[in-house]
């Protein structure tokens, strides 16, 4: 506790310093430091700041990128960029998920409506492992590696970290929000977060709603989901449908002490191991017998 109330108010007089003596009120802030999550938020709140903006892969492996937009601007002069999401990493085509499906001995059927099929079982209680589209750039998945459960079930949460994540007890699991409940949800919503860099307090009377994903001092840290992820957005519209309310837990989808899954075999090897009964991979709903 004394560690991290000393970083912030480091932090703060850091960036209050340097916004008094540059004049410039729009920040950028990337480094290992950047995934304190509770030292951004104070960061954030600081009058003195205009606009904010934390890189989405704070840590070392975020250098990869800044170093090919330096040859851009170096080469083509191209400085300014618009990060709507993260999905740079590799893709599997359906051709190559199937063949894959095949190979394994798995269950699976071709689901015209995934999105509700997910939505559905999520609504029940269940986890649904979802993998679709290019990976995530960075630490967090954001619904293109990511296992599903209800925001709302505690029993749920407990049972995901039980068989598949293995957490401590008070490491918390976030939320991924549509952006029009933000409002509804957060204390503080203030801009769109759809990275899970930022810290924000969930109102009194939605705590019950997001149980799940609430940190011990009534904070969550959201993905807000605009538009960027189409069949991802679809499965949180039919959440919404179902219980009033956008909102999902969504945590990444890997055992606990290795990265997140990246091709068709990783993930269903782990599907295999964690034994868990439900995955999505692109149209294709697989069902453990």
């Amino acid at each position: 506790r004394m560690a991290q109330d000393t970083l912030e108010r480091k932090l703060v007089e850091l960036f209050r310093n340097a916004i008094e003596e540059t004049g410039m009120k729009n920040v950028a802030w990337a480094g290992g430091v950047a995934s304190n999550i509770k030292a951004n938020m104070k960061i954030r709140h600081l009058p003195e700041l205009d606009r904010w903006f934390v890189f989405p892969h704070m840590g070392d492996g975020g250098l990869a990128l800044g170093a090919a937009l330096f040859l851009n601007f170096k080469k083509n002069g191209v400085w300014k960029y618009k990060f709507d999401n993260v999905y740079f990493g590799p893709h599997y085509s359906e051709e190559e998920i199937e063949k894959e499906l095949k190979a394994s001995g798995l269950k699976y059927e071709y689901e015209k409506d995934i999105a509700g099929r997910v939505a559905e079982l999520v609504t029940e209680g269940k986890i649904v492992f979802l993998y679709q589209g290019r990976m995530e750039f960075g630490p967090r998945a954001l619904g293109n590696r990511s296992i599903l459960a209800p925001a709302s079930s505690l029993e749920s949460k407990n049972a995901l970290n039980l068989k598949i994540k293995k957490r401590v007890w008070y490491q918390p699991f976030c939320p991924t929000v549509l952006e029009e409940d933000c409002k509804k949800i957060f204390e503080d919503y203030d801009y769109i977060e759809r990275f899970m860099t930022m810290g924000f307090m969930v109102k009194e009377e939605m705590r019950k709603e997001m149980a799940a994903v609430i940190n011990v001092d009534g904070s969550a840290r959201p993905q807000m989901l605009t538009t960027e992820n189409e069949r991802y957005r679809k499965i949180l519209e039919r959440i919404k449908k179902a219980t009033g309310l956008g909102a999902v837990l969504n945590t990444s989808l890997n055992l606990h002490g290795y990265p997140i899954v990246n091709t068709p075999k990783d993930v269903i090897e782990v599907m295999k191991k964690t034994k868990n009964p439900y995955m999505a991979m692109e149209n294709f709903f697989v069902e453990l017998e």
